[in-house]
């Protein structure tokens, strides 16, 4: 604890330093400010001296302190115009793609609950047959197909324990038992790009196109998203099975058990309706006009009415992944307030031109693979996606697939930065389970994160 408090004294230090410096330069009061705040954001969320979701309520408490400015010091006074109500700030609590998110939580949690997620499992794997390359391709496509709806943590955490009898059946030397392993985590990132709630990374980016006018559907986001994770898929499961081969051929047969209560239980049924409902709705968002948003509230009402879920289930959500998606909405809420979006379009006009569209792209999803690679995925989209509007703006203006195409880059990007076991959970998962070292994991999951900054730059010329 000592340590921590004297890493945060430091980090405060140095961040009045580098205030004073940026007025000296001539950087604008609420700039200043701005960019202060930003780093405070990125050193907290890279050292982690307190917890992210508390670093992202301090952004809000810090954004709403110098710019809304409730206590009225002449100080913090906008020069031009007034200062933004508070409810601009709190807002970023509240956005519709924090309850889109959670939305997908709680539909996640009633599937855990009534065995859906195994259901699905059961059913998918078993159509690949019993050919050892065919179960691994078996396995990572039902992760990632689960994953694209709820947690990839917890998508691993239930395939891993699947694929457990397999492990007592290949021998300990088996080259294919790394296959296996790490092809769930793998599997379990790429899914998560392939809807909106699939990863908290494609929420950010919804959330901040949404902040400059631009909506994206379910449908429009996963017409983007899943050519690209069935590509990834293929050269995930094409790159194991060359790495790591399996010595002659196996058979492997799996076992599963039905979910608890069977699949004609009142709760497996109405989990099933419910669900089916929801992701229908989602699909046709087009045609009834109703916000992604809007019908992540009804899991929220249903499965509670019906019974499915208790308040024990709701309390146990993963309320800290939203507030640190809502620090991310925060920073793309301060820059708009606070002018940086401007300041920063003004540095860079000299030096942003049409034909540097490409090499924009390609500098910030590589930012956000090695971000992401060693800290937080969230984090890191958090950082880098504010930035990309007023780059972007500049290059392309008014060019809305550009932007589009900007924001899914960095995240996609940022979700397959797996090259180390701190890369995402899933990959912390496979790791604490043993059977390969991290050289491994490097060796494998190093060229799948590059291939999809590849595929990122290949849309680019395809969609432009």
């Amino acid at each position: 604890m000592k340590q921590k408090l004297i890493s945060i004294l430091i980090i405060l230090l140095c961040l009045s330093g580098l205030f004073f410096v940026q007025l000296w330069l001539g950087v604008p009061f609420s700039v200043s400010l701005m960019l202060s705040i930003f780093t405070l954001a990125g050193l907290f969320w890279i050292l982690e001296p307190i917890p992210g979701y508390a670093t992202s309520i301090l952004i809000l408490f810090l954004e709403i302190i110098f710019f809304a400015n409730p206590l009225g010091l002449p100080l913090f006074k906008f020069t031009e115009g007034k200062n933004p109500a508070v409810s601009v700030f709190l807002s970023s609590i509240a956005d519709s793609s924090i309850i889109l998110f959670l939305g997908g939580f709680v539909l996640a949690k009633a599937s855990v609950k009534t065995g859906l997620d195994r259901f699905l499992a059961n059913r998918v794997i078993r159509k690949f047959g019993t050919r050892s390359r065919r179960v691994l391709l078996g396995f990572m496509f039902t992760t990632a197909f689960i994953s694209m709806w709820m947690s990839n943590t917890a998508t691993t955490a239930m395939m891993i324990a699947l694929s457990y009898p397999l492990f007592q059946i290949l021998p300990e030397k088996e080259p294919f038992r790394k296959a296996l392993l790490l092809g769930i985590p793998f599997a379990a990132n790429i899914g998560g790009v392939g809807t909106p709630i699939g990863s908290p990374p494609n929420i950010i980016a919804m959330s901040l196109l949404r902040q400059q006018g631009i909506s994206v559907s379910f449908g429009t986001w996963m017409m983007f998203a899943v050519p690209l994770v069935v590509l990834l898929l293929f050269f995930a499961w094409f790159l194991l099975l060359n790495l790591f081969p399996e010595n002659g051929s196996l058979e492997l047969t799996v076992e599963f058990t039905e979910p608890e209560g069977g699949t004609h239980s009142y709760s497996f049924r109405t989990t099933s309706f419910i669900f089916l409902g929801t992701v229908i709705l989602w699909f046709t968002e087009s045609l009834h006009g109703i916000p992604a948003g809007v019908i992540a509230l009804l899991p929220l009402v249903l499965f509670p009415a019906f019974g499915i879920l208790n308040e024990k289930d709701i309390n146990s959500l993963e309320w800290s992944v939203l507030l640190l998606i809502a620090g991310g909405i925060a920073i793309g809420v301060g820059l708009q307030q606070s002018g940086m979006g401007l300041w920063f379009s003004d540095i860079l006009k000299p030096i942003t031109k049409p034909e540097y569209a490409i090499n924009v792209l390609f500098l910030l999803c590589t930012l956000a693979l090695l971000l992401s690679t060693f800290m937080s995925n969230t984090a890191a989209t958090n950082l880098l996606v504010p930035f990309a509007f007023p780059l972007s703006m500049l290059i392309l203006p008014g060019s809305q697939e550009y932007l589009l195409e900007v924001c899914l880059g960095i995240a996609l990007s940022a979700s397959l930065a797996m090259a180390l076991p701190v890369s995402t959970p899933p990959n912390a998962i496979a790791y604490a389970v043993g059977g390969f070292e991290i050289r491994d994991m490097i060796k494998a999951g190093l060229p799948i994160g590059l291939f999809g900054l590849l595929l990122t730059l290949i849309g680019y010329f395809i969609f432009l």
